[in-house]
């Protein structure tokens, strides 16, 4: 049993995945089919043996107040049981708390999964109040590597996945879309075969913690603030991957991330407030923007009511910011390099061809000239540049775009600034 597979292999891995962890997480989102006796619920060393040739073994499970026979719990985890039971006992399940201390698998191949610290409290009807899972770790192979991933606590607030579980009925009125009103990661290691399949090489992916908040007003989300800290991508040395980084003065990737959004349903405005990814050595690149007329469809579980939402929705506002923090010396550097020219001579191209881009991109509007002045500076001193554009009347909508002929007619409806190190 590989942790990651090509080609057909990859259906296997992902059904011992969801037969293990998935029977077994399973069973912490699911909800109840109308009344029936609740009580306790313990059962000790569970062993099964898939079809697949993979070995499965829980120590314990608890099912504390639940409605769930012994049977049908045991049959909920049991990895080869049909999909169609399985949902229905996953409809049917209801509990105040659900405990399974640790779970093993052996793959037919060798790799191995261990789950461990698997609780879940006051499960209803696909909603969880908490769900915790101590530590993941898994060791196994794919194209000829080790893959090894280990995962530290991982912490879910307010989970409500009841659209998964629902029938596929088009006459029943679909459920209200999925949520998360908190999520915690304490970290997350990756070692993985060099996907190139360079021999013995090697990508190491990370993420030291996630912190992440949703405020929900009815089925739309009010607020949302998200916190990635410590994301690391390391090729190995000898890869093309690590061979490229090291040409720019790198030997990994670090990377942060902050994203802040606001949805007023009343005003049917969306606030991007905040989106920054921040890069170790390199800078950052923030984003913020408006929408108007943003309906609760948007947040709905009906598609077509969310497409014509996202088609109805405008865009009044937009900012992006650069903030250097060594990436554009780099850059410099080796593009100098790629073109046997002296830095400074690049740097002098490069701020003669930004001068003229500017203009040419708005269409000959005025705003081009003062974008290309606050570019070339930037280029000359790289330390912030930030560009603004604001719609002059209301937002511009999908239908504005698809209308807009060219460049000069788009820029006529903004009022585009920027500033560079200010």
């Amino acid at each position: 049993m590989a942790l990651v597979h090509n080609g057909p292999a990859r259906g296997r891995a992902g059904r011992v995945v969801v037969l293990s962890a998935g029977a077994a997480l399973s069973a912490a989102v699911l909800a109840f089919a109308g009344p029936a006796a609740a009580a306790d619920v313990t059962i000790d060393n569970l062993a099964f043996k898939s079809l697949d040739g993979d070995s499965f073994a829980i120590a314990h499970v608890e099912f504390a107040n639940t409605n769930l026979s012994k049977d049908e719990v045991v049959k909920l985890l049991t990895p080869d049981t049909p999909t169609d039971d399985q949902r229905a006992l996953a409809q049917k399940l209801k509990a105040d708390k659900i405990a399974i201390p640790s779970i093993d698998i052996v793959g037919k191949d060798g790799s191995k999964i261990h789950l461990a610290g698997l609780t879940a409290s006051h499960v209803d009807a696909g909603r969880i109040e908490a769900l915790d899972l101590a530590s993941l770790a898994a060791t196994g192979t794919d194209n000829g590597g080790a893959v090894s991933v280990k995962s530290d606590a991982l912490h879910l607030d307010g989970v409500d996945i009841a659209q998964l579980l629902a029938d596929d009925d088009p006459a029943s009125a679909p459920p209200p879309p999925s949520r998360l009103v908190g999520m915690t990661l304490a970290g997350l290691d990756i070692v993985a075969p060099d996907p190139e399949n360079a021999p013995g090489q090697t990508i190491h992916v990370a993420i030291g913690s996630i912190e992440a908040h949703n405020e929900y007003a009815g089925a739309a989300i009010k607020q949302g603030d998200v916190k990635i800290v410590g994301i690391v991508l390391e090729p190995s040395a000898g890869s093309g991957a690590g061979k490229s980084l090291a040409s720019l003065g790198y030997s990994k990737i670090e990377l942060g991330m902050i994203v802040s959004a606001k949805y007023q349903a009343d005003a049917k405005s969306f606030a991007l407030e905040n989106f920054v990814i921040d890069g170790a050595q390199m800078g950052s690149v923030g984003l913020k923007a408006n929408f108007t007329d943003v309906s609760p469809q948007l947040f709905g579980a009906d598609s077509a009511g969310r497409m014509q939402a996202l088609f109805d929705a405008g865009v009044a506002s937009l900012e992006i910011k650069l903030v250097n923090g060594g990436m554009f010396e780099k850059a410099l550097a080796y593009y100098a390099k790629q073109q046997s020219l002296p830095p400074d001579k690049l740097r002098a191209q490069w701020t003669a061809m930004v001068g003229q881009m500017a203009p040419v991109m708005l269409g000959g509007n005025p705003a081009g000239l003062a974008l290309g002045a606050e570019a070339q500076k930037f280029v000359a001193e790289p330390k912030t540049l930030t560009i603004s554009a604001k719609v002059k009347s209301g937002a511009l909508k999908a239908s504005d775009f698809l209308a807009i002929s060219d460049s000069a007619e788009f820029a006529s409806k903004l009022d585009i600034s920027a500033a560079a190190n200010r």
